[in-house]
């Protein structure tokens, strides 16, 4: 016969003790996104390289300055998550119905960013948007006949390994502080909300991008398998910190959701939020 668990008993004076000094708050995030994008045969950007073209229609210069205006002008963000497709099976057992999970699907994100004046935010991921279908050779400003659209390779739009959410909390400077990271891998914008315009009130305008992505990486301090040894633990040769400095760090090593493990292939250094 099976043994009912104990009902645990939880007051005022332990919940910290239990929970290690509380919950967590969902206020204190910050969503980074570096040059993760492919690179061409002779060692350039092309999505980059769109951006530089057509500054003057984007108003976007790719340098730490934009990339912690982009990180600081994220207001909605959401942690990734999957799901599983299951196929149901009848006939094993007579009455019972069985599931079994065969496909793993990480749900679209939905990301809102304030934008700036200059419109540099929203110039940005219009130009993310333009360049995905902006393999004609033709520019979106030709007033040619015939205009089409031809998409360009998904290593060029794809951005593989630069898209980052930090969950931490007001003590991130302390060097015990946890937070947790959440690496996109391949991730584009699948679609840009249209932003509503209107008299009356002022508001902030804000602009909301639906990301893809193909899976992701988590990483914690801690002990994670190696990329020789999957069944072997080895100690991270980093940790999750933000220093006294104000210095970011990542961990060398990540936990790989779809069960692979392995370097990431270098450390991030930016400044938090």
């Amino acid at each position: 016969m099976a043994k009912i668990p104990d009902i645990q008993h939880l007051t005022m004076l332990n919940v910290r003790a239990e929970f290690a000094g509380g919950f967590a708050r969902q206020n204190q995030y910050q969503v980074f996104i570096e040059n993760g994008w492919g690179k061409s045969k002779e060692g350039g950007t092309p999505f980059l390289i769109h951006l530089s073209k057509l500054f003057p229609n984007y108003k976007v210069t790719w340098d730490p300055t934009f990339q912690r205006r982009l990180a600081f002008s994220c207001s909605e963000a959401s942690l990734p998550a999957s799901t599983y497709a299951t196929a149901e099976v009848k006939d094993n057992f007579m009455g019972v119905t069985e599931e079994f999970a065969h496909t793993r699907i990480n749900t679209d994100i939905d990301f809102t960013f304030y934008v700036d004046r200059d419109y540099s935010i929203l110039g940005f991921f219009e130009a993310w948007m333009d360049f995905i279908g902006g393999g004609s050779g033709t520019s979106m400003y030709d007033t040619i006949d015939g205009y089409y659209r031809r998409f360009n390779y998904p290593k060029d739009y794809k951005n593989s390994t630069g898209f980052y959410i930090t969950k931490f909390e007001k003590n991130y400077i302390a060097n015990d502080a946890e937070k947790i990271t959440y690496q996109m891998i391949n991730a584009f914008p699948k679609s840009m909300t249209s932003i509503p315009l209107s008299y009356g009130e002022a508001e902030i305008m804000k602009v909301t991008v639906t990301m893809n992505y193909e899976r992701y990486r988590i990483y914690r301090g801690g002990e994670a398998p190696t990329n020789n040894s999957p069944g072997n633990n080895a100690s991270l040769s980093g940790q999750n910190f933000v220093d006294q400095t104000g210095t970011f760090s990542n961990p060398t090593f990540g936990v790989d959701t779809t069960g692979q493990f392995g370097q990431t292939g270098s450390n991030l250094t930016q400044n938090p939020l």
